[in-house]
């Protein structure tokens, strides 16, 4: 019931909610994630107690700063690849003399890292994220799963000064240099930045080198097959392929695929081989 009353008030203050599966960053079986984020409290009271909620930053105007932190899951697995993004954007702000905003809302997430919440003062062209905007620094202006959501059996919780509360309807306008990490074009794999090595591709290199170049929305589904059978065709274990895909969608597709799409991807292609 959390979930719901939050996405009420929420609507209410005119922020387009979506619905969550139970425990998940995916939409219930039937539901459409952002693309059906609502302000609609009659639909929103048809919500399941037990779902999660997410917010459409695109047509709130508002965009996100996630912020990495290395850690370890309950059963000791690493998670965001031990990049620390709050150490990232710790340096990028002070090599450029700039600082956060305030006040500012913010959310930890199930696994210690950080939203930043900023309004933006003109809409983005259209719903996009950036994924290592900076080590470990993701920016989201498409959509973000927020409080009180839980993953992995930990909730994401609302960060507050008790000496002076934030609501995310009074958090600080993003500056232009966040938006312009946002808005600018992915340049941490261009391959003209190395020299050649000099040695002869292999075929393993041209898969890396197809890996690295990622994808945007447009091509995201037709990339990630191919990815996914050039993968499956080195003779990997088919359970080893699917953890790859995950972290390639993750890392380097833009915006990443939700869990039942690349599902589909990867089942679709493990038949053909």
């Amino acid at each position: 019931m959390e979930a719901k009353r939050r996405a009420l008030q929420l609507a209410q203050a005119g922020v387009p909610v979506y619905p969550l599966a139970p425990g998940s960053k995916t939409p219930p079986k039937g539901h459409h994630g952002y693309r059906e984020a609502t302000t609609d409290t009659d639909a929103i009271l048809r919500w399941s107690d037990d779902w999660g909620l997410g917010i459409d930053l695109f047509t709130a105007g508002m965009l996100v700063v996630d912020l990495d932190r290395p850690g370890t899951t309950t059963d000791g697995k690493a998670v965001h690849g031990g990049k620390d993004g709050v150490k990232a954007l710790k340096i990028y702000l002070e090599q450029h003399q700039r600082q956060l905003p305030h006040p500012m809302y913010a959310e930890q997430t199930p696994h210690g890292g950080l939203h930043l919440f900023f309004k933006l003062d003109k809409p983005l062209e259209r719903p996009t994220r950036k994924t290592n905007a900076l080590p470990g620094v993701d920016i989201l202006g498409d959509f973000v799963i927020a409080s009180p959501s839980e993953v992995d059996g930990s909730p994401y919780l609302v960060m507050q000064d008790q000496a002076q509360p934030v609501s995310i309807h009074d958090t600080a306008t993003a500056p232009q240099w966040i938006v312009d990490l946002l808005t600018a074009p992915q340049t941490a794999f261009n391959a003209a930045r190395f020299p050649a090595t000099g040695h002869h591709k292999t075929w393993a290199g041209r898969l890396f080198d197809k890996i690295a170049q990622g994808a945007d929305e447009g091509e995201r589904n037709t990339w990630l097959a191919s990815v996914t059978g050039s993968l499956i065709s080195t003779g990997a274990e088919p359970a080893n392929v699917r953890i790859l895909i995950d972290l390639i969608n993750r890392e380097l597709v833009s915006p990443p695929l939700d869990d039942r799409e690349v599902s589909s991807v990867f089942q679709s292609i493990l038949k053909r081989h």
